[in-house]
């Protein structure tokens, strides 16, 4: 094996790099650089590859300083701990040597362990907890990466203590103590299956231990397999910490017991865990030892992901996207700041936001979370201002805390199709998605060309964010879609409670019943949303269509803004995650997929017209000071 390949990286990894040149008076900022490996041509490379994806025909890359070659392999190696790119070059023997005095051989992905799906360890996890948490550098940690047996029955857990029992255990404590009883014997005997990953034996004899952590692995497992305690190092001298919110204490104390299990079961064995070994002399690069030769290495301040401007594209570019949904400063700010735990951060934030009366309905998502706690937490942190605008006659203005609200009612048909059949967005949104994996619904004219053209249009997020743009560009106001906790504070009181029925015994619901609301969308066939063929164009002459069948219900709010309380239609709301944006829902106040807000929303490239659904859309803006 070359020392190329040996010092090869394998995974992607980004390090922050002071830009080259930058006055000392100024703010410092930063390139993140991919650089594949530890090798003196992994950092020439790294630098050619940002300069290249940085060259403008109009500005040529000498006139830049901030790309000056020299200034960027200098930073790389100071980021991995060494004076200069000469210093780093000469310590590459040296480097060389410790590895194979340690008998690291072979680089290998000792972090991410595919049996913890999204709860698996990460690169930056690991570099935080050893860099930046201010903790003592453990001996090793359990990553769970090359572990034969342990929580390799995909699929088995719960159904198989239900059955197993004879039926006679029903309840998380119920199926401990049932597998507690059973602790050391075998109660299932199992050859491979279907869904079980390449490194799962072709036997497997389960005891009760084993079924319990395969039972509980996504539940108080998951919770606990992070680094904030000591819950996968050792030594293990702190208690355990999890990814609990909103529990209560015997919640606390049964994720304990689970855990406890979970920790001597680590403990028996030598499978899943990898050493820490720090690189003598350097303060930025730790090595991780596996068995047969396998190593991995972690360095400090290290990202697993570039920094994304635009997490719309290729649908929307940066400049189609509104000036007040634009991604934010905070972002940048997050990811660019360097020496902090972030896993700790956001486990403060999340915990703040319970103790502080927070719910799941009223969960912000994680960057209004950290927002918040920056400014709780950090005094010298401002949070960032959002663009303003003057009155306008058609807006509602709405009284939030310390800022003046302007929304506007529903957008309509007619507005909407103005604009689409008049811009270049209704092509550009095909071409565009066709590279996406998830393609924006073709046909908007199916869920609105067959209403009467003054109610509410129904669209995808993304189109509804592109009429955004052009209303901005078309006015000035800097317009956006509401968020999901100015909806919450302006929205009707809901005429319908979905939690009606966890309502003591004692207590008496007043409200109206689920049977008693109005559902106001239908086929071609005329028959409801939700029985509808015309759902899918696939299956009807024409390609069918959905419209309003009935007349919409509408309640007006304290301030005269007109919602329509319908079942079957929505609002979309900012913002979009993963392909999946908030769609609100007037009757229930919660979701239009009827559950939080936050948690149950809707696919962004979708009008929701194959859930029988519409969702529309109103705009927003905040208003100046004096107006």
């Amino acid at each position: 094996m070359t020392t190329e390949n040996l010092l090869c990286a394998v995974r992607p990894v980004f390090l922050l790099i002071p830009r080259p040149d930058q006055l000392p008076s100024t703010e410092r900022k930063f390139w993140a650089m991919q650089i594949d490996g530890l090798h003196t041509e992994h950092i020439k490379r790294s630098a050619k590859a940002l300069r290249d994806a940085r060259k403008r025909p109009e500005q040529p890359l000498s006139s830049d300083p901030s790309l000056k070659v020299s200034g960027l392999h200098h930073g790389l190696a100071n980021a991995l701990g060494s004076k200069s790119f000469d210093a780093w070059k000469n310590t590459e023997p040296e480097l060389i040597n410790f590895l194979a005095t340690n008998g690291m051989e072979h680089p290998a992905d000792l972090i991410s362990w595919s049996r913890m799906h999204s709860h698996r360890l990460t690169a930056r996890q690991v570099s935080d907890r050893i860099f930046n948490s201010g903790l003592p550098i453990p001996d090793r940690i359990f990553t769970g990466v090359g572990s034969s047996k342990f929580l390799a029955a995909s699929g088995r857990g719960y159904a198989d203590i239900h059955y197993l029992s004879e039926f006679s255990v029903s309840g998380e404590h119920a199926k401990f103590n049932w597998c507690m009883e059973h602790a050391n014997q075998t109660v299932l005997s199992l050859d491979k299956e279907s869904g079980w990953d390449n490194e799962a034996p072709d036997h497997l004899d389960l005891s009760g231990t084993d079924l319990l952590l395969q039972a509980f692995k996504f539940e108080y497992i998951a919770y606990g397999f992070n680094l904030l305690g000591d819950n996968l190092v050792s030594p293990a001298s702190r208690p355990p910490e999890f990814r609990m919110y909103n529990y209560n204490q015997d919640d606390l104390a049964f994720a304990n017991q689970i855990f406890d299990v979970f920790r001597k079961e680590i403990e028996r064995t030598q499978e899943g865990w990898v050493e820490i070994v720090p690189f003598p002399g350097n303060n930025n690069i730790v090595f991780l030892k596996g068995p047969n030769g396998k190593f991995d290495w972690v360095v400090r301040n290290q990202r697993d992901a570039a920094f994304s401007g635009n997490p719309y594209y290729p649908i929307l570019r940066s400049d189609e996207l509104p000036t007040a949904m634009k991604p934010s400063a905070f972002k940048a700010h997050l990811y660019f700041m360097t020496g902090e735990w972030y896993e700790r951060l956001e486990h403060s934030a999340e915990t703040r936001h319970y103790e502080e009366g927070g719910s799941t309905a009223t969960w912000p998502g994680y960057t209004k979370l950290l927002q918040r706690e920056l400014v709780a937490a950090r005094r010298n942190y401002q949070r960032p201002t959002s663009p303003k605008g003057g009155q306008v006659g058609n807006f509602v203005p709405h009284r939030l805390d310390g800022y003046c609200l302007m929304v506007s009612p529903l957008v309509t048909i007619r507005e909407f199709w103005h604009f689409f059949e008049n811009s270049d967005w209704r092509n550009d949104r095909i071409e565009r998605s066709s590279n996406c994996s998830s393609k924006l619904e073709a046909d908007l004219s199916a869920v609105n060309l067959h209403d009467d053209d003054l109610l509410p249009t129904s669209v995808t997020w993304f189109d509804a964010v592109a009429f955004c743009r052009h209303y901005e560009k078309q006015t000035g106001l800097p317009v956006r879609l509401l968020e999901v906790e100015e909806w919450q504070k302006i929205s009707p009181t809901p005429l319908y409670n979905l939690n009606h029925e966890s309502l003591d015994e004692t207590e008496e619901y007043d409200g109206v019943e689920w049977s008693d609301l109005t559902w106001a969308v239908t086929g071609g066939d005329g028959l409801t949303g939700g029985e509808t063929s015309h759902r899918y164009p696939e299956t009807c002459a024409g390609g069918g269509f959905l419209r309003f069948g009935k007349e919409l219900n509408w309640t007006e709010n304290h301030q005269g803004l007109p919602f329509v309380t319908v079942v079957d239609f929505g609002e979309w709301l900012d913002v979009c995650t993963d392909g999946y944006a908030p769609a609100a829902n007037a009757v229930t106040g919660q979701a239009l997929m009827t559950g939080p807000l936050e948690r149950d929303k809707c696919p962004a490239h979708l009008t929701m017209r194959r859930k029988g659904l519409k969702v529309g859309f109103r705009l927003c803006y905040v208003a100046q000071p004096d107006a």
